[in-house]
């Protein structure tokens, strides 16, 4: 079984009109943590489609937000062994038939944590660089000043079969639940940026395996609110940038 995580931080309409999140809560566990008050017509929603809504423990990382959901699931008896836990974006929109051939590829293809094919739009046409190598020293850095300027990013055209990878956004990483726990989550150094990273290098060190799944695809409607250098979002980024590296 695998249970959805979704981090909300002011995304309830983003939230409340995915059509395809609706249909995928008739057959899997839908949980949002919401990183600040959810409102009326979320509550209502999250009744309607039998979706877990922890309104509660306002203003955590990105990290720490999806641990607190894990631990949840751990405490309240939910998540077994055989179980997969999902941290997914609220801009992240994927088909029931994606996400149970995705259930069926995991039964399939052996490993830790998993991530599938990401596009930046609904014709999966644009493919969003979501795969990495380990980031060097000043990689990010040529990235933000010009995004043709890095080359950590694995050629998604040239992958055609499930293939091992260093590292996934935190947009959509699947995690067996044993995975998760020998991980102990998410480091909550990182408030947000690098977390993704960090937890996929951690796998790495302890000889765990991060399976890319091409044929699985999903598109995320994300802005890279990082490159703007008077962001809040680019602070937070050379923070964990620096925790990082240094």
């Amino acid at each position: 079984m695998i249970f959805l995580c979704i981090v909300n931080h002011n995304h309830d309409d983003m939230i409340i009109n995915n059509k395809d999140l609706i249909e995928i809560t008739k057959n899997f566990n839908v949980l949002i943590k919401s990183n600040t008050e959810a409102s009326d017509k979320l509550k209502r929603f999250s009744q309607d489609y039998n979706i877990q809504l922890l309104d509660e423990s306002y203003g955590l990382g990105f990290g720490s937000n999806n641990n607190y959901v894990f631990n949840y699931l751990k405490e309240t008896n939910q998540i077994s062994d055989s179980d997969y836990f999902l941290v997914i974006n609220p801009d992240v929109t994927i088909t029931l038939n994606q996400l149970k051939k995705l259930q069926e590829q995991v039964v399939e293809i052996p490993s830790d944590i998993y991530t599938i094919n990401l596009f930046q739009d609904n014709q999966w046409t644009i493919s969003e660089p979501s795969i990495k190598k380990f980031p060097s020293l000043l990689g990010p850095i040529k990235g933000l000043i010009n995004k043709n300027k890095r080359n950590d990013a694995y050629d998604k055209s040239k992958i055609t079969q499930p293939t091992l990878i260093d590292w996934a956004a935190g947009s959509f990483l699947l995690f067996t639940k044993n995975a998760f726990e020998r991980l102990n989550g998410f480091n909550d150094k990182y408030f947000m940026y690098f977390e993704d990273v960090d937890i996929c290098r951690r796998a790495k060190i302890k000889k765990m395996h991060l399976m890319y799944l091409p044929s699985i695809k999903a598109t995320h409607i994300g802005a890279f609110n990082n490159r703007n250098i008077l962001s809040k979002h680019f602070r937070w980024y050379l923070i964990s940038y620096l925790k990082y590296h240094f």
